[in-house]
């Protein structure tokens, strides 16, 4: 499975290779997109870009199967999560720290065209969601096909795209989100960020949180097993 490199880069959240600051009038379907979102459905998108700290990372996904999709998504959400974590903390008094919102974009093999989004998120978004949570991070999944209503009951634009978003948790409006994890919610209005190590009980000897050392120590499965035992914990729904 190949795998491209991610890092801090000049703006902190990943390397200016593979890393676009997301301006709504930039031509692209998914600049456009996040435009359209943004006036009616998602209020965090347009503070976000004034501040120039929207953020669009693309990443080719070579895998032979589902399960090697969702072990990429995974580590990648993981190395982007820690990266905003470490902006917002070096940024904390700005508001470029709590603005900041990265969208980690999956581009798949034309062989998996018409792959349902909903089984390709599930577990890598759980994963993610029950990790960061108690450090007040959001992960939003947005896959192609999607077809869904806002809290205003009008249908959401589909995504152009399959997409992680991650931003941090607005703890006035966010618990909508949890009414399928209720077991998350009192995590997510009590949250703070030091920069704790979430993985800590976790982790392997000799494994860190970059995408080879995951790979080689096999974390994915791991946080999987873990996270199946998290699933069937206090009711949850989905």
């Amino acid at each position: 499975m190949k795998h491209q490199e991610i890092g801090i880069g000049h703006r902190g959240i990943v390397d200016q290779k593979n890393s676009k600051v997301i301006q709504f009038d930039q031509a692209s379907v998914f600049a456009e997109y996040c435009k359209v979102i943004s006036d009616t459905f998602c209020p965090f998108l347009k503070p976000a870009e004034k501040a120039n700290v929207l953020f669009a990372t693309e990443y080719k996904v070579n895998a032979d199967d589902l399960a090697g999709i969702q072990e990429t998504m995974f580590y990648y959400g993981v190395m982007h999560v820690e990266a905003l974590r470490r902006f917002r903390y070096q940024n904390r008094n700005s508001s470029k720290g709590i603005l900041a919102c990265d969208n980690v974009i999956f581009v798949l093999d034309d062989k998996f065209h018409g792959i349902d989004g909903q089984a390709l998120f599930s577990w890598p978004h759980w994963l993610l969601k029950v990790l960061y949570s108690q450090v007040g991070v959001m992960i939003g999944k947005f896959w192609i096909g999607e077809k869904i209503n806002g809290r205003n009951g009008l249908a959401i634009p589909e995504p152009p795209c399959h997409f992680f978003s991650i931003r941090s948790v607005i703890k006035e409006r966010d618990p909508y989100f949890f009414t399928k994890a209720p077991q998350l919610l009192s995590q997510i209005i009590q949250s703070t960020d030091s920069l704790a190590n979430v993985h800590k009980s976790l982790l392997p000897n000799g494994c860190n949180l970059d995408f080879a050392s995951m790979m080689k120590h096999d974390y994915y499965q791991i946080v999987l097993e873990w996270g199946r035992k998290e699933w069937e914990k206090k009711g949850t729904k989905a």
